[in-house]
């Protein structure tokens, strides 16, 4: 008669046996992943400058998401619409669902002057140096005249600082960025230190060139970085974050974003144009918008000659996406929306 296996050891034959069943499984799996081409890798950015630690900027998959297929359609069909109306010249679009981490983009190559846009990132700058030299948003600074070759006129007027008052720094960075006041920038940009926003590029990976303000160009993917950093609270504290997206949330510029989403739309944002009287125009939008409490990033970046016209594409396009968002996300009550097709259109 064979001998009896103790209760003991039995159950740990039959763990052994289990575990040894587990890793065969994951050892097939991993064999069919490696083998799989449409297996989709995470790309994982980080914050450089530290000497012991990177922080994370991003971890997003390196594949667009299957699931905007049928947006994309919609938004290439429209694009093609506005540049045979000569509405626009060249159009690009990054969107970002933090909620669900999934992305999209289209023209995501094409490169455009960032214009004002490029203030954000100079807000993150300050910030940064706020959270190293306590009292520097309180600090006040007069405005005693502007540069003797002037400072550049822009399409959109908006309120802006005046010579020979006083201005704390929060105050200047709420009128740059809620009015895209080139007079508070410049006055900023004068008493600050020049390496903040250079740092900041190389802090959080974008290459630029700084030789010539003419040079310096970003993409719709490259732009969505610098809010990315906000959102994520990866380059700045949460408290300096939720600070940026709140002076963010007061932009003023209402052609764009705006006027393709229905009132109640809660969102932080900046517009940015660039362009000379015989040039081609640029006109861009980029922010944070919460579609029933999820928060979707969206970039669009235009080339045309018409500004007011170059704003409605963005307001049609804006339309068209919030309508598919909304589809998504239908519970929390922040209102219906036209179907895209009736408004807006070229």
């Amino acid at each position: 008669m064979a001998p009896r296996l103790s209760d003991r050891a039995w159950w740990l034959a039959l763990a052994l046996g289990f575990g040894l069943g587990m890793l065969f499984y994951a050892w097939l799996t991993y064999l069919r992943r490696a083998d799989d081409p449409s297996r989709c890798d995470y790309r994982i950015a980080r914050v450089s400058g530290y000497k012991w630690i990177g922080p994370l900027l991003s971890a997003e998959e390196e594949c667009e998401a299957e699931t905007y297929l049928p947006l994309r359609r919609t938004l290439l069909r429209q694009l093609d619409s506005l540049r045979a109306t000569g509405q626009l010249t060249a159009a690009s679009l990054y969107l970002r669902d933090f909620g669900r981490g999934q992305w999209m983009s289209i023209n995501g190559e094409e490169r455009y002057h960032p214009g004002s846009l490029m203030k954000v990132a100079l807000l993150i700058s300050i910030l940064k140096a706020a959270e190293m030299q306590p009292g520097l948003l309180q600090q006040r600074i007069r405005y005693v005249s502007p540069p003797e070759d002037g400072i550049q006129a822009q399409y959109y007027a908006f309120p802006t600082i005046r010579v020979g008052k006083e201005y704390t720094v929060a105050e200047l960075l709420e009128y740059m960025i809620a009015y895209s006041d080139n007079h508070a920038t410049w006055l900023l940009a004068s008493h600050l230190d020049p390496r903040g926003a250079p740092k900041l590029f190389d802090d959080i990976g974008l290459k630029v060139s700084w030789d010539s303000i003419d040079q310096l160009t970003l993409s719709a993917p490259e732009v969505a970085v610098l809010f990315k950093a906000i959102f994520n609270s990866s380059y700045l504290s949460p408290e300096s974050s939720d600070y940026a997206a709140q002076v963010l949330s007061k932009c003023a510029f209402s052609e764009g974003f705006k006027k393709g989403l229905p009132a109640g739309v809660h969102m932080w944002h900046k517009f940015g144009g660039w362009g000379h009287a015989g040039r081609t125009h640029e006109l861009h939008e980029a922010g944070v918008i919460y579609v029933e409490g999820v928060p979707y990033l969206l970039v669009i970046m235009t080339r045309g000659a018409d500004t007011p016209r170059q704003a409605q594409s963005i307001a049609w396009l804006t339309r068209s996406i919030y309508h598919y968002m909304i589809q998504r996300e239908p519970t929390g009550g922040l209102g219906a929306v036209e179907a895209p097709q009736d408004a807006f259109a070229p």
